[in-house]
């Protein structure tokens, strides 16, 4: 396909539309057929447990939700008996980075129509069935997928994409900007370039987007965090246009100047220091949503268990991407110091205290994390510094949801989308067991597990 004929205009009416449809139901792939989950624990999402359920549902939209005793099985329906299993929301992922990877090598020339598309079926073949992209998407090429997927043409997560704003030359870390190729952030240099940026993305029916405000672009000479009369202008027309910004930001005085200034999404908890009372009184009365993004900050054995070790990562990619990253990891080294002790009990801190604030995110793309497994390992890692497993699904589904607007996913209830993860274990008894996948349902639709396995494997 021939992107270089798009026209601006007609890019802007692709990602306008793409958008605008993306509110609307997504009938991909379904017919006016009635399915029926009979006999099995049903966790909604939203704390619920049903233990004895059935969920009913017809051209991607789950009808009915309830005890099993109290929805009809209508004549007709396929009905699915799941004794024994448990029903979770399928994954709502706030903040990966989609294209580059390419299992096996990565950089910006893997970011294809192709590539892009085999990224939102790997998410759902691990039961993720939202995936929100973070400021390093191709826009022309991320515009036509979004429209495709919308069409019905390609399934996978349903895909959003958000552009990143930043200090001009800054942004992402250096292993995108090194690359030659690279596309760039939208700059935002001062706040009247702020407004103009914000007010033309909006024109263009984007309705999420990344600012970066911390200063890591050393390596080209920049330097420059972000300035606040900057991201004040950012978030104050977003606001005006029902545009959901998401902030970059690792340190505590950031945080606290952002919420003040009204931003209410975060990539990444403070990791600089323990978060004071001043803090939380913030997160909490601002309904503040925050991706710890804990994957990325805690890559030391033995917490760490590298892919290729996990038998749950083995079965979708070839022997020889095993053979390759184990050759070549290079395991950081294990520091057993009080200082590093300090710092893995302040992070546990922080979580336990930010825990009703949490969603999922996993930064995988960037950092070598691979997509969709990337998400059960930051699942797991939510339990292991002390969230119960409940909280977690909580985090990673209805809430994720909620922090952007994606009204139809993250939670099973009646009205919304048949996205949802059948498994053979009781993830609430260890959330490990959300690996435990039996099926993966998107838009009422049965994701061909088997065959992607059998595509990916080779």
């Amino acid at each position: 396909m021939n992107l270089s004929s798009f026209t601006p205009l007609v890019l802007c009416l692709l990602v306008f539309t793409s958008q605008a449809l993306a509110q609307a139901p997504d009938n991909f792939g379904n017919d006016s057929g009635e399915q029926i989950f009979n006999n099995v624990r049903i966790i909604t999402g939203d704390g619920a447990v049903i233990e004895q359920g059935s969920i009913l549902v017809r051209a991607g939209i789950i009808l009915a939700v309830g005890p099993a005793s109290r929805i009809a099985i209508p004549d007709g329906a396929v009905s699915h008996d799941l004794s024994g299993k448990t029903i979770i929301p399928a994954l709502v992922n706030t903040h990966a980075h989609l294209g580059w990877e390419a299992y096996g090598d990565w950089g910006s020339q893997y970011f294809t129509e192709d590539n892009l598309t085999d990224h939102l079926y790997r998410h759902a073949y691990y039961g993720v069935g939202t995936i929100i992209s973070t400021g390093s998407d191709e826009e022309e090429v991320a515009a036509r997928v979004k429209l495709e997927q919308l069409r019905g043409n390609i399934g996978g997560a349903r895909y959003h994409l958000s552009p990143g704003m930043g200090s001009p030359g800054g942004g992402p870390n250096p292993r995108f900007t090194d690359d030659p190729d690279y596309w760039g952030v939208h700059p935002v240099a001062d706040p009247e370039q702020a407004v103009r940026t914000v007010r033309e993305l909006a024109g263009r029916g984007y309705r999420i987007a990344k600012i970066w405000v911390d200063a890591r672009d050393e390596r080209r000479g920049a330097q420059l965090k972000l300035a606040p009369e900057i991201y004040k202008a950012v978030l104050e027309t977003a606001l005006n246009y029902d545009m959901r910004i998401i902030a970059h930001a690792t340190t505590l005085a950031d945080h606290k100047s952002l919420v003040n200034l009204g931003n209410r999404r975060f990539i990444h908890m403070p990791y600089d220091v323990e978060v004071d009372d001043e803090y939380l009184e913030l997160v909490q009365e601002n309904n503040v949503y925050i991706v710890p993004t804990l994957g990325m900050v805690t890559k030391r054995e033995p917490y760490y268990i590298p892919a290729f070790r996990d038998p749950f990562f083995f079965d979708q990619v070839p022997p020889s991407l095993i053979e390759s990253l184990n050759v070549n990891y290079n395991p950081a080294p294990v520091i057993r110091n009080a200082a590093a002790e300090e710092r893995s009990a302040r992070m546990a801190n922080n979580l336990l205290k930010l825990k009703d604030h949490i969603i999922l995110g996993t930064d995988a793309g960037a950092v070598g994390d691979f997509f969709g497994y990337a998400d059960h390992v930051e699942l797991e890692l939510f339990v292991r510094m002390g969230m119960s497993p409940a909280e977690a699904i909580i985090a990673s589904t209805s809430r994720s949801a909620e922090a952007f607007g994606l009204d139809n996913v993250g939670i099973l209830q009646a009205g919304k989308a048949a996205d949802f993860v059948i498994l053979d274990a009781n993830p609430l008894q260890d959330i490990r067991n959300t690996r435990q996948i039996h099926e993966v349902y998107l838009r009422g639709i049965k994701v061909d597990r088997e065959g992607l396995q059998q595509k990916w494997s080779q």
